[in-house]
């Protein structure tokens, strides 16, 4: 496993959320993501607690899976399984939360709202999340809140003890995102990538823009950690 060549957020899964509507949109997503050089995918689907329960989502994530898996090829990608888990008031008290991260790098990808303002609940809830499964927390798309937290909230964001910061790689293409990507490299915060793809129309994959915009990029100390 490999910083330059693992999807970090993706949903090729099908039939489980907004993301690949069916097997062939899955495949197609999988083998684009590895002409583009991706050796590893997580799969991340959408898991929000007020809307189904962990074991209901594990189930369906199961049988997205082999669906996939039951079409393999000789030099696939590797599939991991992980969620991309909704922020939501007092989502700690899950009892089986650690469930929906991935097992084998012991990470949790949680995302912020977008449909509320930014309140001090958020951070808060993170670090309960954190305190309580003692797994390695991953901030989903940090780049796409830009639009809807102002910096200072960006900021507390970013202040999160520990914490890891997905960049999708279209942020690369965006003026905001692209500005917090050069901000977040400068400074050396620790920070992954994700195509974050659902189809290949709108939301297509883009893992050659890590190339692109990563030459003789160095990982943060924290994220060779969670490779090792």
């Amino acid at each position: 496993m490999n910083f330059f060549d693992t999807d970090f957020h993706c949903h090729i899964l099908p039939g489980i959320d907004d993301g690949a509507s069916d097997l062939d949109v899955s495949l197609s997503l999988i083998k684009t993501q590895a002409a583009q050089g991706v050796k590893t995918i997580i799969a991340t689907p959408h898991y929000r607690k007020h809307e189904l329960s962990v074991e209901r989502f594990l189930k369906r994530r199961q049988t997205a899976y082999e669906s996939v898996m039951s079409h393999a090829y000789p030099g696939m990608p590797r599939i991991l399984l992980a969620a991309e888990i909704a922020l939501e008031h007092n989502l700690y008290e899950l009892d089986d939360i650690e469930q929906l991260g991935n097992a084998e790098m012991n990470t949790l990808l949680l995302e912020f709202p977008f449909t509320t303002s930014y309140h001090k609940w958020m951070v808060e809830e993170v670090e309960e999340i954190a305190y309580k499964t003692r797994m390695q927390i991953i901030i989903a798309h940090i780049d796409r809140y830009v639009d809807i937290f102002s910096e200072s909230e960006i900021n507390e964001i970013l202040s999160i003890p520990d914490a890891i910061f997905q960049l999708n790689l279209s942020a690369f293409s965006e003026r905001k995102g692209k500005k917090l990507a050069k901000k977040l490299i400068k400074e050396e915060y620790p920070i992954l990538f994700g195509t974050d793809c659902h189809n290949m129309t709108s939301r297509k994959p883009n893992f050659d823009a890590l190339a692109k915009n990563m030459k003789k990029y160095e990982p943060h100390p924290k994220v060779q950690n969670l490779f090792r």
